[in-house]
Parts: structure tokens; C-alpha cells; sequence
């Protein structure tokens, strides 16, 4: 609602340049966000999406932020694979390293 107790227009109604702000609604959007908020409310789902957030976005994570591997220089299924798998390896390899270096 633009108008605040005093029916006078809020300020919050305007952008930084003045005009009054545009708000709309995505009905499909809010239906999928509340579906997917009752799966996650239920134990179970809950418990493999936090799987999830540990086991696969942190090597992505990882990736991104120890090797600088944020897209691929190649074209293809098959290149991208082969491109993936080096990067793993480079961040297995990393990984070991530190292992053997703190068991020393």
C-alpha cells in the first residue's frame, strides 16, 4: 500500500528518481515458493536438502574461490567433461597436500 495512516502517499512508495514505484505480483512464483517451503518445513526433505548445501555446493564453492574456476574455456560435452575433471583433480590433489602437510 503507498498511502501510510494519515492517507498521505509513503515515502518509500517513490524511486530515487521520484516516480511513484511499479509493484507486481508473480502468482506462479509465490505458489512455487510456498511449495517449496512446505517441502523443506517436512524433517525429511529438510534433511537432503542439507545434504546437499554440504556434500556438492562447497566443492563448487571451492572451486570458485581456491582455483579461480569460474567457466569453462571450452565447447562441448565431452571437452567441458574432460575440463571438470581436471579442476576436481587440481582440488583433490590441493586437498591432499594439506592433509599430508598438517600430518607432518
Amino acid at each position: 500500500n503507498k498511502y501510510d495512516n494519515d492517507f498521505q502517499i509513503d515515502h518509500r512508495a517513490f524511486t530515487k528518481s521520484g516516480n511513484l514505484r511499479k509493484i507486481s505480483i508473480n502468482d506462479a512464483w509465490e505458489y512455487f515458493k510456498a511449495k517449496e517451503r512446505k517441502l523443506l518445513s517436512n524433517h525429511q526433505t529438510g534433511s537432503i536438502y542439507g545434504r546437499r548445501k554440504i556434500d556438492v555446493e562447497s566443492v563448487f564453492g571451492g572451486l570458485k574461490a581456491c582455483l579461480g574456476f569460474k567457466r569453462f574455456s571450452v565447447r562441448g560435452l565431452e571437452k567441458v567433461k574432460k575440463e571438470a575433471g581436471i579442476a576436481l583433480m587440481a582440488m583433490n590433489i590441493r586437498k591432499l597436500v594439506a592433509k599430508v602437510t598438517n600430518y607432518n
